[in-house]
């Protein structure tokens, strides 16, 4: 096994840490990934045998643990280290209690990096302490915002979703743009799934 995995979208993190593992560890071979799907076809991927995986939550076609989750139905999770901005301490302890070798944050100082991450090398569970630390506040939305997001969630189309609640459309798409913004959402469907995985949208019948 001497295959090394860095999930990551942003091009500076991930070349940095491509440059950090090839430096400290010549002999394993470093593969880059920045969605989702480039992830799960590389671990899908027969001629790999992954040492190591380091695994950014958010990257195109993932929110919140849903990539996390994947690896971990693909029986990955104890060689795979979470290594991401988000500060949730839930985050962290569905992780550790998954089995997952580690949650390490991005915020850590430039100089401690390199040696959480030879821990996380040597198979040392590492997981960032944020008991001090800030908790991030949990967007807040209106009822109304909640029902359009749940509709939309059900493939509702504005001037439906209008129809439905007797609002004017133009309202709805208002409602919509303040939803994405809030929940700092890429999309429509990235604001249903964030809304589902931060726990504001229970799934239900329409």
């Amino acid at each position: 096994m001497n295959d090394v995995l860095i999930v990551e979208d942003h091009p500076f993190v991930a070349e940095a840490t491509q440059r950090l593992v090839s430096k400290t560890y010549p002999l394993l071979q470093v593969t880059l990934c920045s969605s989702a799907d480039e992830a799960m076809s590389a671990i899908n991927d027969d001629s790999k045998a992954w040492h190591r995986i380091l695994l950014d939550l958010d990257v195109p076609g993932a929110h919140g643990l849903s990539l996390a989750m994947e690896l971990h139905a693909a029986n990955m999770q104890g060689i795979t280290c979470i290594v991401s901005a988000s500060k949730r301490r839930d985050f962290v302890a569905q992780v550790r209690g998954l089995g997952f070798l580690g949650y390490i944050q991005k915020a850590m100082p430039m100089n401690e990096f390199p040696a959480a991450l030879d821990r996380v090398f040597r198979g040392e569970r590492v997981f960032s302490d944020l008991s001090d630390g800030p908790r991030e506040e949990i967007p807040r939305l209106t009822k109304r915002q909640t029902e359009i997001l749940d509709l939309l969630r059900h493939g509702l189309r504005d001037r439906e979703i209008a129809e439905r609640l007797g609002l004017v459309e133009g309202t709805v798409t208002n409602q919509i743009k303040s939803i994405t913004s809030e929940l700092k959402a890429r999309s429509r469907s990235h604001a249903v799934a964030l809304a589902i995985d931060l726990g504001l949208l229970k799934i239900s019948p329409i």
